[in-house]
C-alpha cells in the first residue's frame, strides 16, 4: 500500500529540486549580467566631453540630463557657465589642472599689457579691474597694442574708435573675443558694462591680453 505512494512522490520531489535549481541558476545569471552592464551604463551617462573653445552657458544647458561630470578638451569655461554647472550638480574633471593651464601662459611669459579705458563715472570699476588684472599678470600700458574699453555707452565708444581708424569690435559675451579675433586683427575691444560683472570683465581683459601674443604687431611696453 505504501510502496506505490512512495514511488509516485519520488519523481515529484526530484522535479521540484530540478526546477528550484534552474530558477536559482537563472537568478545568478541575471545578477551577473546586471552587474557587468550597470557600471559601463553609468559611466556612459556621467561622462561627457566638451570640445568647444569657449564653454558658455548655452553649451552647459545643452548637456543631456543625468550627466554629472564633464571633461574639457582645451576650452575655456566662462564664469556664468561654471555657475550653471554648480546649479545642475555637474563637476569638471581635472578642474585644477585646467585652471592652471588657463593661467599658466600669462605667468610663464611675464607681464602682458593692454590699454585700459573706462567711463569717467566708472573710476571705482577701473581701479578694481586694474587690481585684479595685476594679480593675474596683466597691466595697463598706454602704448600696448590692444585697447580694452569698459563703458556703459558701447555704441558711442565703438563708433568713435572706428571713426578714428581703430579696428574696433563690440564684445557682449566672453565667447565673442576668440570668434572676432579669428576674423580680424582687432586692436580695440569695447566691453558693455551692462553685460559683464567684475569677474567677467577681468576674464575678458585677460583673454584679450593673451590674444596679443599671436598678433603680428608688437606691443610697445617701454
Amino acid at each position: 500500500m505504501n510502496s506505490p505512494a512512495t514511488q509516485s512522490a519520488t519523481p515529484t520531489n526530484v522535479d521540484i529540486a530540478s526546477i528550484v535549481e534552474q530558477v536559482l541558476r537563472r537568478l545568478r545569471d541575471q545578477t551577473n549580467t546586471n552587474g557587468s552592464t550597470s557600471k559601463p551604463a553609468t559611466n556612459a551617462q556621467s561622462a561627457h566631453v566638451l570640445s568647444d573653445k569657449v564653454i558658455s552657458v548655452d553649451v552647459i544647458r545643452g548637456i543631456p540630463s543625468g550627466v554629472t561630470q564633464v571633461q574639457l578638451s582645451g576650452g575655456i569655461v566662462t564664469p556664468a557657465a561654471r555657475d550653471e554647472m554648480r546649479a545642475r550638480g555637474i563637476t569638471l574633471a581635472g578642474a585644477e589642472s585646467t585652471s592652471a593651464a588657463a593661467i599658466k601662459p600669462a605667468s610663464n611669459s611675464g607681464k602682458r599689457f593692454i590699454q585700459l579705458h573706462t567711463d569717467t563715472s566708472s573710476k571705482s570699476i577701473r581701479d578694481a579691474l586694474a587690481r585684479q588684472l595685476t594679480l593675474r599678470g596683466v597691466d595697463h600700458c598706454p602704448r600696448a597694442h590692444r585697447s580694452v574699453i569698459v563703458t556703459e555707452h558701447p555704441a558711442t565708444a565703438l563708433l568713435g574708435r572706428i571713426q578714428s581708424g581703430a579696428r574696433a569690435v563690440l564684445i557682449t559675451r566672453l565667447e565673442d573675443i576668440p570668434r572676432f579675433a579669428s576674423e580680424i586683427d582687432a586692436d580695440t575691444f569695447v566691453l558693455d558694462m551692462q553685460r559683464f560683472n567684475l569677474v567677467a570683465l577681468v576674464n575678458a581683459a585677460i583673454s584679450i591680453a593673451q590674444l596679443s601674443t599671436s598678433s603680428k604687431s608688437q606691443e610697445a611696453t617701454r
